[in-house]
């Protein structure tokens, strides 16, 4: 059975618990969020030649997730697909001030938001971050009118989004061929046991992200993994970043730096963090 099928099926209770769960996470500030987005983001998405704002339904309703194409062939498939996960208080488009398609022309990038963030409707269920990444793959196969995209898959994480890249990728280990996580945390309880103990003990949702990438690195053809993080991260300690090191430290490479922030990291280390999302680096 996949580690990902061994969930807890929530009542009632335990459901309000995972509401103020996402609640307390996002006021206390556990994620912290980009900066606000400028007037006019999603009109700006919309007017750039070739991006596409997909819609696709879950069990949480409307979802929506955005697309920029290659700039060395927008109008076909990408040989290379990055996906790209935010933290919990953060939204997809929030990326475009991290990504310029000038920096891998040819690379397409799949910007994801959870349910209840941007312009997606529900509530997160963390046990269930996978689902609009596969809705949107699944959207984004239909504009090309094929069933399954056949680009070669690139993860990018951060911090939150650590658990959701981690998730799909367990359940599409053969498609996925380079993941990169930033300012991660190794288990869900433990992040927010940093804020709780009490939520912690009751929280019904979890993510480990050690067992994920343990699942991952036994798999007949597993993906180059790649870990940032600061020893200044005062939102997710950088011992969160090295207990995933721990894993299969001869496996996976892993960087630390002495003055990023939590999301200043994402700006100080951009060009890194691309090399290693696109290949051009290990």
């Amino acid at each position: 059975m996949s580690i990902l099928h061994r969930k807890f099926r929530p009542g009632p209770i335990t459901a309000c618990l995972s509401i103020l769960f996402g609640l307390l996470l996002l006021f206390w500030g556990c994620m912290p969020k980009f900066p606000p987005a400028p007037p006019g983001l999603f009109a700006a998405f919309a007017e750039l030649p070739g991006n596409l704002r997909l819609e696709f339904p879950t069990d949480q309703g409307r979802q929506v997730a955005y697309y920029l194409p290659p700039l060395t062939d927008p109008a076909s498939q990408p040989a290379r697909l990055a996906i790209l996960y935010p933290g919990i208080g953060s939204v997809a488009l929030g990326w475009l001030r991290f990504i310029g398609p000038e920096e891998a022309p040819d690379t397409g990038w799949l910007m994801i938001d959870y349910p209840g963030r941007g312009e997606s409707a529900g509530k997160m269920d963390p046990d269930e971050l996978y689902r609009n990444s596969e809705g949107a793959l699944t959207a984004l196969a239909a504009h090309f009118g094929v069933t399954h995209l056949s680009s070669d898959l690139a993860l990018l994480g951060h911090s939150f989004g650590s658990g959701a890249a981690l998730q799909f990728a367990a359940r599409h280990p053969t498609q996925v061929k380079r993941i990169v996580l930033v300012a991660p945390f190794d288990t869900l309880r433990r992040a927010v046991a940093l804020k709780s103990w009490l939520l912690a003990l009751i929280l019904p949702s979890q993510i480990d992200n050690r067992e994920l990438l343990r699942a991952l690195l036994h798999g007949p053809n597993p993906p180059v993994i790649t870990i940032l993080h600061s020893t200044s991260d005062q939102t997710l300690p950088v011992r969160m970043g090295r207990n995933l090191r721990d894993v299969a430290p001869d496996r996976i490479t892993y960087r630390e730096f002495p003055d990023d922030s939590h999301v200043g990291i994402l700006t100080t280390r951009h060009d890194l963090i691309l090399d290693a999302l696109t290949g051009r680096r290990p």
